[in-house]
């Protein structure tokens, strides 16, 4: 079999109920990856998970890694901050040892790293995939208004879907960021300009970077935020231009999930989200995974749980398929079917997941539209 060290902040020698509640999703993550184990072992394909707790700061990753056994492992998962995803990312590359980070979306991680993965699309790919569904489906002969929460992750999702949408004969109106602190306020930092292509606008609140005057303008407006208050904003926004002239919605996914909106919002025509979370409840691969968490953890699985049995199973399928070094592998392979999500594909040079589901929400069920 192989050998999965799993370095995760567990923070195990705080017992409070404080501690074990924030650090839930960590405990979700592995548990998945456990199940993910009795699974992979039912079809004869055995690993083992060296589980280590790497605390809530780098200095006790630091002193994980100085441990000669973990030299020793053939697939590497975790960690789930950033600064402990850059150690450990090197320590990968040194000892030339395949890393999964389980929950990052930052391209940078992974860039100029053979031995470097996220589990899940970055957001630079999902700004891509969004881009190429608003082209192709939505069309290109009204401009697209981009807007993103003042963050690495906006910033990464809007610039690759500007890139993405121009090299598909689509224009950009503009691309503006704003401060979600100020959401609901009328306070901006600058006017709500047009900045060129090349500049770095300076952050707004929402409503100012959404004039009704763009929005009748374009064609599809993005707002790449995960913010709660930024979808009542948006929608507010949207609702102030004439129906026959109000252009598409892309959204992240996880507005579906914000009890700020109701599903006339949600459901509304022309309103669309990009998900790379998505699963289907029904689906068979998702029932039985459901059943057998039940059965061990007696408690419905989160979608923390959920990201651990794909990661462990897409992954430990790959060693066993193409060894520990299994890059050039996962390189030539077909995208897979995901257990529960999308699926899974590393085509090329790719070390971030290329699919990424866009959906809509249509008779109150979320049904895949790409």
């Amino acid at each position: 079999g192989y050998v999965i060290g799993v370095l995760l902040p567990f923070e195990l020698q705080d017992n409070s109920w404080e501690k074990k509640r924030k650090n839930q999703f960590i405990t979700d993550l592995y548990a998945g990856l456990r199940l993910a184990q009795d699974s992979l072992a039912r079809a004869g394909r055995v690993v083992q998970l060296l589980a280590y707790d790497t605390g809530p700061d780098t200095l006790m990753l630091k002193a994980v890694l100085a441990l000669p056994e973990l030299a020793g492992v053939d697939l590497l998962v975790g960690p789930v901050y950033k600064s402990g995803a850059k150690l450990l990312a090197r320590y990968a590359r040194e000892h030339q040892i395949i890393c999964v980070n389980p929950m990052s979306q930052d391209l940078d991680l992974v860039r100029d790293n053979a031995y470097h993965y996220l589990f899940t699309p970055s957001a630079a790919t999902q700004g891509r995939r969004a881009a190429e569904f608003a082209a192709a489906s939505l069309g290109t002969s009204r401009p697209a208004l981009l807007t993103y929460e003042d963050n690495r992750d906006g910033t990464d999702f809007t610039q690759a879907f500007r890139a993405a949408y121009e090299a598909a004969g689509g224009r950009v109106l503009t691309r503006r960021p704003f401060r979600p602190g100020s959401l609901t306020t009328g306070l901006t930092t600058s006017p709500a300009t047009s900045p060129t292509m090349n500049s770095t606008p300076s952050p707004i609140t929402l409503a100012a970077a959404l004039p009704a005057a763009d929005l009748a303008a374009a064609g599809v407006v993005v707002v790449a935020s995960d913010n709660r208050l930024a979808g009542p904003a948006a929608f507010a926004a949207l609702a102030k231009v004439p129906a026959g002239r109000r252009p598409a919605l892309l959204a992240p996914g996880t507005w579906l999930d914000n009890p700020y909106l109701d599903l006339n919002q949600l459901s509304a025509p022309g309103t669309y989200f990009y998900y790379p979370k998505y699963y289907d409840p029904l689906r068979p691969g998702y029932q039985r995974f459901r059943q057998l968490y039940l059965n061990r953890q007696h408690l419905p699985p989160s979608v923390f749980a959920s990201q651990g049995f794909e990661l462990g199973l897409f992954f430990g399928n790959a060693l066993h398929q193409f060894g520990p070094n299994f890059q050039a592998g996962l390189a030539a392979a077909p995208p897979q079917p995901g257990a529960i999500f999308g699926g899974l594909a590393y085509p090329g040079a790719a070390h971030d997941n290329q699919l990424v589901p866009l959906v809509k929400l249509s008779n109150l069920e979320i049904q895949p539209v790409r």
